[in-house]
């Protein structure tokens, strides 16, 4: 999943550096552009982008004023020429703010800022739902320089690696390392649609295609992907809903 993003800048030119920076971040892109502050309002509503970056001066409604209407907070990057206007975007709540003519390197920077505050939001509303009984419906994964974002519809499996958990997305024969316990993630997946089925392993049960029953009340768990998981005699529990009594 991608993270979308706004630009909004009264220069054609310096909407086409931004837009080319993000073009090199493979995990961003560009939902729309605006070169003044009322149509940034208009857009940031229609699309309920990520990540907003946001000139100071442009006609008519200024960034700091856009800022201040937005209805929804994203991840906003004030871009300008002007430094002191800092103060006040910060005093806002700002993500980062960047003095127009800025480097690559300062623009990673402040991507990186935006991804971890990102990361905060969607953790509060994970701790929200988890507290309400509403599980999660994805999982956020921070890697250096990156936010990974990883749709619980599409998980198949996970296990444990240490103090991580390896999540497993057979459709894009991919894993992904969070840094989080056994325990903590199965309390935010929905016990209708997975189980955990050894201290080590979560299933999602729907992927389950057999079940073979050993002579101890452990089993070997068959996925649809042709993985073999271990069921232990403590979990067979889990899955007696799906295969009744198991021997």
């Amino acid at each position: 999943m991608k993270l979308s993003c706004l630009i909004v800048d009264d220069e054609p030119l310096a909407r086409a550096g931004i837009r080319h920076l993000l073009s090199q971040q493979q995990q961003f892109e560009v939902a729309a552009e605006a070169d003044n502050g009322t149509d940034a309002l208009r857009l940031a509503e229609l699309h309920q982008p990520d990540i907003i970056f946001l000139d100071i001066q442009m006609p008519g409604l200024d960034g700091l004023n856009v800022f201040k209407q937005l209805a929804n907070k994203p991840a906003v990057i004030f871009c300008s020429a002007y430094a002191e206007h800092a103060v006040t975007a910060f005093d806002l709540s700002a993500v980062d703010y960047l003095l127009k003519p800025f480097s690559a390197e300062r623009f990673q920077q402040a991507l990186f800022k935006a991804c971890g505050k990102i990361i905060d939001t969607l953790g509060r509303s994970s701790e929200k739902a988890e507290q309400s009984n509403n599980y999660i419906d994805r999982i956020t994964i921070r890697d250096p320089g990156r936010l990974r974002i990883v749709e619980v519809d599409d998980i198949s499996w996970i296990e444990s690696a240490g103090n991580y958990v390896d999540i497993h997305v057979y459709s894009q024969q991919k894993s992904y390392l969070l840094r989080d316990t056994m325990a903590a993630i199965q309390s935010k997946l929905d016990p209708a649609v997975f189980a955990r089925i050894h201290r080590s392993s979560i299933v999602r049960k729907s992927d389950i295609i057999e079940l073979r029953p050993g002579d101890k009340g452990d089993a070997e768990v068959v996925l649809k992907c042709g993985t073999l998981l271990t069921m232990s005699r403590r979990h067979r529990a889990a899955l007696a809903e799906l295969f009744g009594q198991i021997a």
